[in-house]
């Protein structure tokens, strides 16, 4: 059996974990480790998009992806 531990939640909290696990068939331990798959994603995606504006901001790097835009179909032949 895999080592366990014990986390203090609320009891609404452990509920609410439960109660989308049994309409999933997942384990509390699947419903969290989802979960916080999902914050990973959304932290990854809010760090892109972050990186996004400054790119946008920045009159060098737009610069730089019209070039590469104007380049990509030569690389792809055509």
């Amino acid at each position: 059996m895999a080592d366990t531990t014990t986390v203090r939640v609320q009891t609404s909290t452990r509920g609410l974990v439960l109660q989308i696990g049994a309409s999933r068939r997942q384990s509390a331990d699947q419903v969290i480790l989802a979960a916080l798959a999902a914050m990973r994603r959304d932290e990854r995606r809010q760090v892109a998009a972050a990186a996004a504006r400054a790119i946008k901001d920045d009159p060098a790097d737009r610069a730089e992806v019209r070039a590469i835009q104007h380049d990509t179909p030569a690389l792809h032949g055509g």
